[in-house]
């Protein structure tokens, strides 16, 4: 959000004091769409995203219905301290807060940007999408739909591309990491294990190493096996089609 947007609207400064959860919600937990009744036949819309950076989360607001059709963007910080995102002036001080209570319903409090018309100070949101997928986990490989999971350490077919369904099923390991890594962190060296399949024969590791390009894209290389025409046993290892293999997030 443009600084000139912040300036256009009353900011009020909020004491961390007042932020008062049932409980300290994960920033996952602030995910995908909230709503509520804003009477006259509109829907108040809260579209959070916490896949923009690792601190970062964005907010939409939008009212949606009879004579309105309006939205707007913020920037936020996951704050544990309020149990929520917490969106800031560029002096500093806090102007509106979310967090979730144990009912499940997400609560808003302080003053909103103007654009949509004046909102209430605090607000209660119940959310429109307790069975969406997270598509943040899934990336395409080449067509397959992959589930990467950094915190294991693993890339695992989740639907394979019909062309390989036959010698690939759901749930093959692609690759195994040396260790966790942060989808966030470009810098560090991700190293481990791939896998060449090749029907009725055990899949062929080889190593394989590189780096997150953003948190949705993470590109890996490395000399793949190269099999005898006729049969399982590995007789090289050569720059080919699998030695680089990418992938894509289905979030982005």
């Amino acid at each position: 959000m443009k600084s000139t947007a912040f300036l256009s609207v009353f900011l009020l400064s909020i004491s961390a004091s007042t932020a008062l959860a049932d409980r300290v919600a994960s920033r996952e937990e602030f995910r995908g769409r909230w709503s509520r009744d804003c009477g006259v036949g509109r829907t108040c819309h809260l579209d959070i995203d916490d896949m923009k950076s690792k601190r970062t989360v964005q907010i939409t607001f939008s009212i949606n219905g009879k004579d309105a059709n309006c939205k707007w963007s913020v920037d936020a910080i996951y704050d544990s301290g309020f149990g929520g995102p917490v969106a800031k002036d560029p002096y500093g001080n806090y102007y509106f807060y979310l967090t979730r209570h144990e009912d499940g319903r997400l609560y808003s409090s302080g003053t909103m940007l103007s654009n949509c018309g004046p909102q209430p100070t605090d607000q209660y949101f119940t959310s429109d999408a307790q069975g969406l997928v997270d598509n943040r986990e899934v990336f395409d490989h080449n067509g397959s739909a992959m589930t990467v999971d950094p915190s294991a350490g693993t890339i695992i077919y989740r639907d394979p591309k019909k062309s390989i369904s036959n010698t690939i099923k759901a749930g093959a390991v692609l690759f195994k990491a040396n260790a966790p890594w942060d989808p966030y962190d470009d810098k560090t060296v991700i190293r481990g294990t791939a896998y060449v399949y090749k029907q009725g024969c055990e899949p062929a590791p080889y190593e394989v190493s590189g780096h997150q390009q953003g948190w949705h894209t993470l590109v890996l290389k490395g000399r793949a096996p190269i099999r005898e025409k006729t049969g399982c046993r590995v007789i090289d290892y050569r720059v080919n089609g699998n030695s680089t293999l990418k992938f894509v997030s289905w979030g982005d």
